[in-house]
């Protein structure tokens, strides 16, 4: 299986915002790209645009007779991250796709993933006011393979396809004054959690109540950021929070999500990007959780929109006195004379002469 998603990402990779947090770990992305255009009063392009972002990274060693010691390793991590947003005067319906498997092998360990993630999302807004959205949006995520924690023994199982699974439904309220920052409030949140493995369905595993459980139905509120600011040329920070309280129970005990993406671009095909996540949900667990990841690696961005056109280069018109002049060349010729007293003085021509009566002359 991961070597079959492994391809899969391999071949997108080469040939081919705004963003929340919810309280599962993960951002909720909801693909919103808001477009400076002159189209409409609101500011948006109408119509549909398509966005395409294909990231790989690759990271290989190999050592022979290497007296410092090592071993022999390669890890691969693909994501591709595509947005389909539709716009018409005060009404947008934003859709995006997100999906990214990488994996670690050698000899020792074997393979083992480092990145798994499905986020599927649409939403759909209407303009209040200049800047204000009423939105509702829908969010599905999980993951591709199972996952385990490697430092018991035997490993223990932590994760697998739809195992959890994550269902999120939210009507309220957007601020977005421009694409670099963005607030939304959703008094009315519900989020569902699935869990179809067997191996994971007891108490307390995921929020849920009973052994045997497969769902787990919350209703709460949501208060969610964005800001993403230019440190240097080629070097964005972008920060996303997200805050969720659960009107059910515990409503005080909230969950907070964080996410900080640091991209250095190297040039139109190279990235380098620092990824930050800190969670706390204590239906997780009771402690706060870390992760941190550097790579290096190829981007491929698809963008439909129409290209500007290129500007023509405006001729440079010199002043009349500034304009080289030449001498002027007379050729000299020699005048005929006994075609000049036909012409002109007998006015007549043979009509099989190949003169003409202005040029005969000559």
């Amino acid at each position: 299986m991961r070597l079959i998603l492994s391809t899969f990402f391999l071949i997108l990779s080469l040939f081919s915002s705004a963003q929340f947090l919810d309280t599962s770990g993960n951002l909720i992305i909801d693909g919103r790209k808001y477009l400076k255009s002159k189209i409409d009063t609101t500011g948006r392009a109408t119509g549909w645009q398509v966005l395409g972002t294909n990231t790989l990274t690759v990271n290989q060693n190999t050592f022979s007779n290497w007296l410092a010691g090592g071993e022999n390793s390669v890890s691969l991590n693909g994501k591709v991250d595509y947005e389909f947003n539709f716009r018409k005067k005060k009404h947008f319906w934003d859709n995006r796709v997100i999906m990214e498997y990488g994996f670690i092998d050698n000899k020792t360990n074997g393979t083992r993933k480092t990145a798994d993630n499905i986020n599927l999302t649409t939403s759909y807004g209407y303009l209040l006011k200049e800047n204000w959205y009423l939105s509702s949006s829908l969010n599905f995520r999980s993951q591709f393979t199972a996952g385990y924690d490697y430092n018991v023994t035997p490993y223990k199982k932590l994760s697998n396809l739809f195992a959890p699974a994550y269902v999120t439904v939210g009507v309220g309220v957007n601020y977005t004054p421009n694409s670099n920052f963005s607030l939304s409030f959703q008094p009315l949140t519900s989020r569902t959690t699935i869990v179809a493995d067997k191996d994971l369905q007891y108490k307390g595993s995921y929020g849920l109540r009973n052994d045997g459980d497969t769902f787990l139905f919350e209703i709460g509120a949501y208060l969610g950021g964005r800001y993403k600011l230019k440190l240097f040329e080629n070097v964005t920070y972008d920060n996303n929070i997200g805050i969720f309280a659960n009107y059910s129970r515990k409503v005080y005990n909230l969950d907070i999500v964080y996410a900080g993406l640091l991209d250095m671009k190297i040039n139109n095909f190279m990235s380098t990007q620092l990824t930050l996540n800190l969670i706390y949900d204590d239906d997780q667990i009771k402690q706060i959780q870390f992760k941190q990841a550097l790579g290096v690696g190829l981007i491929y961005k698809i963008d439909n929109k129409e290209k500007k056109k290129k500007k023509r280069k405006k001729k440079e018109i010199l002043d009349y006195s500034e304009v080289p002049l030449s001498p002027l060349k007379l050729h000299n010729l020699e005048l005929n004379m006994d075609n000049y007293k036909q012409v002109f003085k007998e006015n007549s021509i043979e009509e099989n002469s190949i003169y003409l009566k202005s040029e005969s002359i000559f």
